[in-house]
Formats: structure tokens, sequence, C-alpha cells
């Protein structure tokens, strides 16, 4: 992954991903702090979606401009776009780890680590054997209705400043596939600024 001192030295992680999902090609933003912060933006053809978690809140703008705060699942949801931040320290996000030992992920040898999300439901990481790089994810869909388990896939890295970071990642949601190509990687390139909620008056709804 990288040096001790190498991943200390991050504070935040900007990233831009040319995406491709199962109704349409779309563009995401994200920009993560060590904080927790994270300014999340997508951009479709027809609309867009903004949203965000400040000190540890999440909450989304409506097509009114005014915004709204948004429940724990969906603030899951949000967070769990986090990929560099996470594959960088997965503590931020999971806990009560315990290694299973050896597995298969997506066809190559990995070790298995067991562990829960915020939101207390299961999920396992998988690391290579032989780069120790994560390979993936398996995580509970915080959305009812749909598949309950997720596969994320890392695909690829870049090294940037010394730190691996993940630039390809594939979603695997039943039949579904989301892909994101990063184009863009930014470390500690993020101000304040990003992770402030856009001006205008709240809605009521909490």
């Amino acid at each position: 992954m990288g040096s001790v001192d190498a991943l200390a030295k991050i504070r935040s992680i900007s990233a831009i991903a040319a995406c491709h999902g199962p109704k349409a090609d779309y563009e995401t933003r994200i920009i993560s702090d060590r904080r927790g912060n994270l300014s999340f933006q997508q951009f479709f053809s027809d609309h867009k979606n903004i949203a965000g978690i400040l000190n540890g809140r999440g909450w989304q703008l409506g097509d009114d401009g005014r915004y709204e705060w948004i429940d724990a699942s969906e603030t899951s949801i949000l967070r769990g776009h986090e990929f560099q931040m996470m594959a960088i320290d997965l503590r931020k996000r999971f806990q009560d780890f315990k290694t299973v030992g050896n597995a298969e992920f997506e066809g190559q040898p990995a070790i298995q680590v067991s562990m829960t999300d915020e939101l207390e439901h299961p999920a396992g990481a998988y690391f290579s054997m032989s780069s120790h790089l994560l390979l993936g994810l398996t995580v509970t869909n915080a959305r009812s209705g749909g598949p309950s388990l997720l596969k994320i896939r890392f695909d690829s890295w870049e090294l940037i400043g010394g730190v691996n970071v993940v630039s390809h990642v594939t979603i695997l949601a039943g039949s579904q596939t989301w892909i994101f190509d990063f184009t863009s990687l930014k470390l500690n390139a993020a101000s304040e600024k990003a992770f402030q909620i856009p001006d205008g008056p709240a809605k009521l709804s909490e």
C-alpha cells in the first residue's frame, strides 16, 4: 500500500471517475478527508446528485436547491463510495476485524478478514497473497429491495506520492454491474470549503 509515513501524510483524497452503470454513463466526483467528511457529486445527462457527510451527518441537495438531512442507511451508501479512503484505512468505516484465513476472491487467492460496517452489518475484506493489496470487499446492501450482498472489486491501482491508490473499481450487485474508472486522483488537494453544505434553507425532514 505504502510506507507508514506516506500513509500518515494523507489528509484528503480527491477523485473523479468516468462511470458506466446498468442504465447510463455518468461522472462521479468524490472528496474524502481523514476526519470523515465527504463531498459526493454525480452528473448524469438529465440530472445530478449532490450530497455529502459533514461532521458525521449525511445530507443531500434537492432539485429545489435546498438541502435535507439523510438517515443512517443513506449516509452509509454515500460512505460506501469512498473507495480510495476505505482501501487506505478500513478502520474508518469498519470494525470487529477477525482473520478468517485463506480464501478466493474473483478467482484470485486471498486472505479473508471478516468485519462489520457502521450499521453493524456483516462485511468482508480480501487481500492479495502476492501484492498484499486489497482485492475487494463484500458488503451488505443498506437499501432493501435489491441484492442483499454487494461485491466491490478493486481492479487496478496507481502509485501517487509513494502510496498505492485505487484507480479502477467494479461493483457487482446480482446481475448488475457498475464501473468506476478514475481519471483524476489527487492527494491533499481539498480545502475545507469542499465539504461545506451549499447555501440554502434546509428542509424540515430528519
